[in-house]
């Protein structure tokens, strides 16, 4: 099997054993679980949504996610880091909508006291409804970061920004870096990569970490693109 890249560029997928999941890739493959060596952990906790994420980092490029919404434990997570972005995409949601709304509300009965001599019997309500609209912006905020797969734009894992502070978020994401560095240090250059990367997002795909129209985008992306 061959695939086309350009003119003069081809791929031979046999040659590659690309995309069976049994290719065989000495020295890769996530480590079976009795050989872990966890190097760190890091976790975050957002009480209000009742969820608990620990982030375990082992075998030094290795990421395991488990998360614990309320009494329930969400199937753990396994990311080889090789595979990841260095720079994650941030993301800041503060709904402004919300927020005008609840201004609005609370100008609304000033203006009115302002322009006329008393405060109208309906003025509270607005008021009230302002601060309960603001109360739902704050909490509804979100701030966080999303982890790529290496050579595409399909989030593979997502760190929150705002828990347990700032500090200590980037210090974690600080130690990504320095993994995700040091891992794609010993990648092949070029068409080489693409075996292994593919088999890394097939993994993925299969362990329902990104989905599947997902996979195919990540694929078609690494046989196409010029990097490679």
């Amino acid at each position: 099997m061959t695939m086309a890249i350009h003119a003069a560029d081809t791929i031979d997928l046999d040659s590659y054993g690309t995309p069976n999941l049994e290719l065989e890739r000495q020295g890769w493959g996530i480590p079976a679980a009795e050989t872990w060596v966890v190097d760190s952990k890091f976790r975050q906790t957002d009480s209000r949504r009742r969820l608990s994420t620990l982030y375990k980092r082992f075998n030094r490029h290795f990421l395991a996610i488990r998360r614990q919404q309320g009494q329930r434990s969400l199937p753990e997570q396994v990311i080889d880091l090789t595979f990841v972005e260095r720079q994650p995409r941030e993301v800041k949601k503060h709904r402004p909508l919300l927020w005008g709304l609840s201004l609005l509300c609370l100008a609304a009965p000033s203006m009115v006291y302002y322009l006329t001599p008393y405060l109208p019997l309906w003025g509270s309500p607005p008021v009230a409804l302002g601060l309960l609209m603001m109360a739902m912006a704050w909490r509804g905020r979100k701030h966080y970061f999303e982890y790529l797969a290496l050579n595409s734009d399909i989030t593979v894992f997502t760190v929150d920004g705002r828990f347990p502070g700032k500090e200590q978020v980037a210090a974690f994401q600080a130690e990504l870096d320095g993994a995700i560095e040091r891992a794609q240090a010993g990648l092949p250059q070029g068409k080489a990569r693409i075996p292994l990367a593919v088999t890394e997002m097939r993994r993925l795909c299969q362990a329902g970490i990104i989905a599947d129209d997902d996979y195919e985008a990540a694929k078609q992306r690494w046989f196409t693109s010029p990097s490679t």
